[in-house]
């Protein structure tokens, strides 16, 4: 009996222990499940905001849910997203960097952090962000479209169009992937495939707005245009060590440029043009060769909206008249000179590979065949050409390219060249450095042009290059050192600058200017400017 009551007694504690244990765990419970009530009525009271555009609300609803509960993976994720929706960008992206410290591993949010990036402009971060969520999780379209414009505003057009392509490819009837190929291509200066490529999204459910933007562009670019302009270059005609002719060029000129159907562009130009060159120190009573006046018409056509085949072609055609008998080279029985050009080229993900032919006006000096005397004749050259461009990523580029040259002398010119590209800055201004070398040879010397026989030349440049659309204009500046040396001419080292501006006054009046000057170490001069205005409606 002693024995059973004492144990009685000790037990009475561990029943009040008992119950106060489960009665705290009883309270813990239900305060979990009130703060889990409380979450989930300002997760959906913040969804139902954001569901109707109200962003800043949501975030407010959010941030004071989060004051009690600051690590809910939920709020924290939507509380990223409205804030990028609201553009409050900076905040975005530390709230995305203390969720994905929560969860590393997170596609959803890893995914999200890194569309924030790039609305951001950072889309250089980005790109790793979305490489590492599209490894996590390589089904999610919606992140690998996102990963496809983050490269477009990058400036690498190749890979963002490859990876629409195989969003499309998994999904033909994705609406955005469709928008966002629209938009490259028109990058691409294709903007009759991205009409073709708009209206496919449109019928895919394809994001309103931003597809009313991207019509609203394409418009733009596919507005008619025409305008006058005027032109003047001065050149250096090398034919020997110690011959340099100069030659001359000054006129006006009208250019066109118009969509037909909406699928096939159309540009035209025609030119009235004064075309001399002078023979410096001739000890004769004149020191020009020849003296002629042109009327030139020239139109091209671009069939673009077979993206990403592209092909364009076009004729040129020139009339020449004596300006004056006081010349070395009168102008002979012939006055007429026609030319052409053709190119097709193709996107294979990051390779480009192209091939063309062109003929080209060259001024012949000769004599003539029956008299004797010299004359001279709208000779020209047609060159026709193949290469490979590589896009490796968005900063850098490799092209080669293998041309065969055919001249109406009966000279021939055989070129092999390659360039690289890199960019070193991918904000505004872009800037870029390229070297390129090439080596050329002829069959033979002429006195009518410039003929390096066995030639290497290397090119170095620099330049920089930016556009406003807010101010509606687009700048650019190069800068380039070229050395050639070949088997018939003194080494010749060039420097080259070059500048544009063009702009559109009042939305309809485009305007601009280009030129360029250039001097060697033989004192050797040439310059060039152009200026051009043109109404569009």
């Amino acid at each position: 009996m002693p024995v059973t009551s004492r144990t009685k007694r000790g037990s009475t504690p561990l029943r009040v222990s008992a119950l106060v244990a489960l009665l705290a765990s009883f309270l813990l419970a239900a305060a979990a499940f009130a703060q889990e009530s409380r979450s989930g009525d300002a997760l959906r009271s913040a969804r139902a905001s954001s569901d109707r555009k109200e962003f800043d609300k949501a975030a407010t609803t959010l941030r004071a849910a989060l004051r009690t509960d600051p690590e809910d993976k939920d709020m924290l994720s939507l509380l990223a997203r409205v804030l990028a929706w609201s553009r409050h960008f900076d905040e975005s992206i530390a709230t995305y960097r203390k969720l994905l410290a929560l969860d590393p591993d997170d596609a959803f949010d890893r995914a999200g952090y890194a569309r924030v990036l790039a609305w951001s402009g950072r889309s250089d971060a980005a790109l790793p962000e979305f490489r590492r969520a599209i490894a996590r999780d390589s089904t999610d379209l919606e992140t690998r479209i996102g990963y496809a414009r983050a490269l477009s505003w990058d400036g690498d057009l190749a890979g963002a169009s490859t990876e629409f392509l195989r969003v499309i490819g998994s999904n033909p009837n994705n609406g955005d992937a469709w928008l966002g190929l629209a938009t490259v291509a028109r990058w691409r200066a294709a903007p009759t495939a991205s009409d073709a490529f708009a209206e496919r999204a449109a019928t895919r459910g394809a994001d309103e707005e931003a597809l009313t933007e991207e019509r609203a562009a394409v418009r733009q670019a596919l507005r008619s245009t025409a305008g006058p302009g005027w032109t003047r270059t001065r050149e250096r005609q090398i034919t020997s060590d110690s011959t340099a002719f100069q030659l001359e060029t000054q006129g006006e000129f009208m250019d066109g440029h118009a969509t037909l159907s909406r699928s096939v562009g159309l540009s035209a130009r025609l030119s009235r043009l004064h075309h001399w060159e002078i023979n410096p120190g001739l000890p004769t009573d004149t020191t020009l060769n020849y003296d002629l006046r042109s009327t030139g018409f020239r139109t091209d056509l671009t069939f673009l909206r077979g993206y990403p085949v592209q092909a364009a072609a076009g004729f040129n055609a020139q009339h020449f008249q004596s300006r004056s008998g006081t010349v070395l080279f009168p102008l002979g029985g012939d006055k007429d000179f026609f030319g052409y050009n053709a190119r097709l080229w193709r996107y294979f993900g990051r390779f480009a590979p192209s091939a063309g032919v062109n003929r080209e006006f060259i001024a012949i000096k000769t004599n003539d065949e029956v008299s004797g005397a010299r004359v001279l004749v709208p000779g020209g050259v047609t060159n026709a050409e193949a290469g490979l461009k590589w896009d490796w990523n968005g900063r850098g580029s490799l092209s080669g390219n293998f041309t065969k040259s055919f001249y109406t002398d009966d000279n021939e010119k055989t070129s092999v060249g390659g360039l690289l590209g890199y960019r070193l800055r991918r904000a505004q201004p872009r800037v870029a450095a390229d070297y390129g070398l090439t080596w050329s040879d002829f069959t033979k010397a002429s006195t009518s042009y410039f003929t390096p026989l066995g030639s290497v030349r290397h090119a170095a440049g620099l330049e920089a290059s930016g556009y406003s659309e807010k101010a509606g204009f687009d700048y650019g500046a190069r800068y380039e050192f070229s050395f050639l040396t070949s088997d018939n001419f003194d080494d010749v080292a060039t420097n080259m600058g070059s500048v544009y501006l063009n702009g559109t006054a009042f939305g309809s009046l485009p305007v601009g200017v280009e030129g360029y000057y250039s001097v060697d170490n033989h004192s050797y001069k040439t310059w060039g400017l152009t200026l051009s205005g043109s109404v569009r409606w």
